[in-house]
């Protein structure tokens, strides 16, 4: 037995110019998601040097943090970290059926969050690099 349904335009091409909240949180929680699971893979190396001993170990992460870059890249690293789970809790509560009604807004407070515990986090991690 075959029901045929009007599901209306396959496609809406328009709909993609009009980038929402929702949208953005998406494309972001993606983002950091892959960016997340490529940090995974550089740490493994990193974390490799242990098996040579501690003072391998403490060397090669002595090394590292002598590189501005490296430290640069720790800041992004905790963005991207903190975005990802701020935005993971605020999806659990989403799906939870709390808050529907905030979604855009709990979306930017978690922007907000981030931004906040990063800028903090500055001094920390650029401590003595200059």
């Amino acid at each position: 037995m075959t029901r045929n349904h009007d599901r209306g335009t396959v496609e809406e091409f328009d709909r993609w110019t009009e980038f929402t909240a929702g949208m953005w949180a998406w494309i972001l929680h993606k983002f950091s998601g892959w960016i997340l699971v490529g940090y995974l893979f550089m740490h493994v190396p990193v974390l490799s040097a242990a098996l040579s001993g501690p003072e391998a170990y403490t060397s090669r992460l002595q090394g590292l943090e002598t590189i501005l870059v490296v430290r640069v890249l720790e800041v992004g690293l905790l963005a991207v970290a903190v975005f990802h789970v701020l935005n993971g809790v605020r999806l659990l509560f989403v799906d939870l059926g709390v808050g529907l009604e905030a979604q855009d807004r709990s979306f930017y407070a978690s922007l907000v969050v981030t931004a906040v515990v990063v800028l903090a986090s500055v001094p920390t991690f650029m401590e003595g690099a200059f």
